[in-house]
């Protein structure tokens, strides 16, 4: 199933049923998983370590070098779960900082141009549309879905089936179950997400409340939440919002109306 025109270094190790597509190249120690399918012109860079049934289509490269001026060429790596889809020209880094790692899970769907920098680690389940960035150490949760063009600053967070639209931008933290439909702003929850990942009525209406009472509700955001009903808090959706916003270090992005996105509205400080 090997292609005679692939390259293949003898340091690297094949699982069963590998399927490597012609002028291939795996470079260095990478440990592929069994069912893998490495498309023409495909390339796996250094320490890659990569599970079972992953495809990588023509052009992306995995495990390339990190962009970082400070990168010595220390030993670095890149771990990936099972079942995920890397299309054309994405591209995944390596760890900066001696035995750093880059992290992805399982299911993800990486499409055309997408880009994960060093010492990311996204979740299960994620999808980065066309040309989505994620800068270095950027922490993606589970189901999230990141629109195209987007570009994400380094060290943000985006929890777990959140939802940037395309042609947005983060340099704060965006909690779980949140829309992001401008530039560090959020106009919404991702109401359909939630229904379709099962998440009982009254969960979402508790997280529509909260929503309205910390966000739309042009308060300190710390504040708020300390106010909250313990009703609510009793919510585990609600409660993985609160713990996720107490432990920002960057900021939380705020509430913006969708039809006031031309006004310029200003941020209320956390």
């Amino acid at each position: 199933m090997i292609h005679p025109t692939a390259i293949i270094d003898p340091a690297a190790t094949l699982g069963e049923g590998v399927e490597v597509g012609p002028y291939a190249i795996i470079e260095g120690p990478a440990v592929i998983g069994p069912g893998c399918v490495l498309h023409a012109a495909s390339r796996i860079v250094g320490r890659v370590t990569m599970g079972a049934r992953n495809v990588v289509h023509g052009t992306a490269i995995i495990g390339g070098a990190p962009q970082d001026r400070k990168y010595g060429g220390e030993p670095t790596e890149v771990i990936i779960g099972d079942d995920n889809i890397f299309r054309e020209g994405v591209t995944v880094h390596r760890g900066t900082g001696a035995n750093t790692k880059t992290v992805i899970g399982s299911r993800n769907f990486l499409m055309v141009n997408s880009h994960v920098g060093h010492n990311c680690v996204v979740g299960d389940d994620a999808t980065l549309v066309n040309s989505a960035l994620l800068a270095g150490h950027v922490r993606v949760g589970d189901k999230a879905i990141i629109g195209g063009n987007c570009g994400i600053h380094q060290f943000c967070r985006i929890g777990r089936m959140a939802m940037i639209s395309n042609q947005s931008g983060l340099n704060q933290d965006l909690p779980p179950f949140f829309t992001c439909m401008m530039i560090n702003k959020v106009a919404q929850l991702n109401v359909v997400g939630l229904r379709r990942a099962g998440v009982p009525r009254e969960n979402i209406s508790a997280l529509r409340e909260m929503f309205q009472i910390v966000w739309r509700g042009n308060r300190l955001l710390k504040a708020a939440m300390k106010d909250l009903d313990p009703r609510l808090l009793a919510v585990p959706e609600v409660k993985e919002v609160i713990e996720f916003c107490m432990a920002s270090k960057r900021g939380v992005v705020r509430y913006q109306a969708w039809s006031d996105r031309g006004g310029g509205g200003e941020s209320t400080e956390q």
